[in-house]
């Protein structure tokens, strides 16, 4: 039986391209409404990491729970096994991937008719709900063109939300902003964690994630370095690895 206290647990997971090791024996347990970030060099494997909790990635050996959902990913998961993933899991990537031919409104609603079986009565009343929560309801009847890159980012965290994820997947949400719109991101992205929202993030924000991360989790090479309370992992890192990279971004500012 999964157990109720984790929402997330990922055993041993290994991915690797040909020779290349992208992700060496990863484990990690996260609990609900537990705000994870990971953060490291880049080449570190945490994007790859972070995109086999919903599959993304195919690892090559491990174990995957998410929500009810116990996965052996030893090999390919049907369709069905996929699609239960998915559900659980909402994910905003570096880029906004929106629909340019589509209204934010239609952007928001398409998904959940299509993946929750809503009508579009339903779907619109959800997503100006979710709009009210990204500060940006005035903006339903936009096109994405019409936006910031700051506005398409929550558009696009909207629309993650919209399925009702059990646990919210960032990737580096905000490394394609300029800093002011990214604060933006930051903001909405710290309401959903006061909230409660099961966050796992991917960031370069060190001072995102001192603030708001319950956990820090150091990655380099593929594995992880250390992990834990942020403000101790930042100010007195154990390994030489984890020192070295803290130090490199005390030095660039």
């Amino acid at each position: 039986m999964p157990d109720t206290d984790y929402i997330v647990r990922l055993k041993d997971i290994n991915v690797q391209y040909g020779t290349y090791h992208a992700v060496r024996n990863v484990t990690l347990d996260i609990r609900k409404g537990e705000v994870v970030a990971i953060v490291g060099p880049s080449g570190a494997g945490k994007s790859t990491f972070l995109r086999t909790i919903n599959m993304l990635e195919q690892p090559s050996s491990g174990s995957l729970q998410v929500g009810s959902f116990t996965f052996s990913l030893a090999q390919t998961l049907a369709n069905e096994q996929l699609l239960q993933l998915r559900r659980s899991t909402g994910m905003v990537f570096q880029s906004f991937n929106l629909f340019p031919h589509m209204t934010v409104r239609r952007n928001i609603s398409l998904p959940q008719m299509r993946v929750l079986g809503r009508s579009q009565l339903e779907a619109d009343r959800r997503t100006m709900q979710l709009l009210e929560r990204v500060h940006l309801a005035d903006k339903a009847d936009s096109y994405p063109a019409r936006l910031s890159g700051g506005q398409q980012q929550r558009i696009a965290i909207a629309r993650a939300l919209a399925i009702d994820p059990e646990v919210m997947l960032f990737d580096e949400p905000t490394s394609a902003l300029d800093p002011e719109l990214g604060l933006e991101v930051l903001a909405v992205m710290r309401e959903l964690a006061q909230d409660g929202m099961t966050m796992i993030v991917v960031t370069h924000e060190i001072a995102f994630a001192a603030e708001v991360a319950d956990r820090l989790i150091v990655m380099a090479e593929g594995q992880i370095l250390e992990e834990g309370v942020p403000s101790d992992v930042i100010r007195n890192p154990i390994s030489p690895r984890t020192r070295k990279f803290f130090r490199a971004i005390v030095d660039r500012h």
